[in-house]
Order: C-alpha cells, then structure tokens, then sequence
C-alpha cells in the first residue's frame, strides 16, 4: 500500500466493512477497457468498496463483473459527444486513444475522469468536468488527487461550495 493510501486510511479510519481483492473483476474491466486501471484506483475500491466521500463524490467499481454492469460503469460504445460538440468536450473519450475514462461523480453533476495519455496508468492526470460545463486538471494519481482535496492548502475551484477537510468520512454504498 502506497504512503498516500495509508495517509488517506488514516484519515478516513479503518472501512466499515473490510474490502478484499477482487482480481477477477478488475481483470474483466480492463478487459472490457482495453486499458489496465491505476493500481491505487482498484486498491482503495478493494478496500473501502464502492461509496462516496460525506455524500459528494462517489466512486464505483464492478461487483458482478457481467458485461452490462461494465457498460454501466465505462461505457465504451454509443454516441461520442466530443465529436458532435468539440467546443463543449475538449477531451475524447475512452475507447478514442488517449480518451477520458471516468472513476467519479458528484451528486451535483460534476465528473471525474481519468486522461490515460502516460504509459503506465499511475502517471496519469485526473480531469474534472463541473456540472456548469468548465474543464479542469489535476495531477494524479487518484489517491493523491483525493489526499489533496483533503489536506491542500487551498480548495481547487471547481469543489463549489463543498470544502472537503480532516473529517472527511468514506461511506460505503451497499451492494446487492
């Protein structure tokens, strides 16, 4: 476990529930992706499972595995709106080479997303997409974009009015 992940199990506590690997899963995503995922990424879904941080930002992973629940989560086929509205979607979308995959969302319609543009999976930065349309960067890996909502010294501006802080908590959302 890397030094952010401890980090962050520090300050959001031990899970509720404790995770365990699921290889199986995560191989069958990337499978369906044609990508490998962030290490840290499937770490701390293992981990914690899905959820969201206090309500705001909620993260998914696969529990089934079956091909409809990772269309679900990664689409990759149907309508490209970065084709159709270039001055809207100024990244592509996974499958397109390079393109956003995305790994959270908010309640208020903001995106998470992932810009596989490095080689290896935990060089890659995370891209957010508010509910008003305007495109951010951050560095990655998630883990560390996520410590650094927690404990930057400054809030990045497309957080709105939600300030994460050192009571952050993780709530696990239960699966079926």
């Amino acid at each position: 476990m890397t030094a952010t992940l401890e980090r962050l199990k520090e300050l959001l506590g031990e899970p509720a529930c404790w995770g365990w690997a699921r290889p199986r899963l995560w191989e069958a995503a990337e499978k369906h992706l044609g990508v490998p995922l962030p290490t840290d990424y499937k770490t701390f879904l293992d981990l914690y499972g899905p959820g969201s941080f206090d309500g705001f930002l909620y993260l998914d992973r696969p529990v089934d595995g079956t091909a409809d629940e990772l269309e679900r989560l990664w689409p990759v086929s149907g309508r490209k709106p970065h084709l159709d509205n270039p001055d809207r979607y100024p990244f592509s979308f996974h499958p397109q080479p390079g393109g956003l995959i995305e790994w959270g969302t908010e309640e208020d319609g903001t995106t998470y997303y992932l810009l596989p543009e490095e080689p290896d999976p935990a060089d890659w930065r995370v891209v957010i997409e508010t509910d008003e349309g305007e495109w951010h960067e951050a560095p990655g890996p998630i883990t560390a974009f996520l410590l650094s909502l927690v404990e930057g010294p400054h809030p990045p501006p497309f957080l709105g009015r939600y300030r994460p802080g050192p009571t952050l908590r993780y709530h696990q959302i239960p699966t079926p």
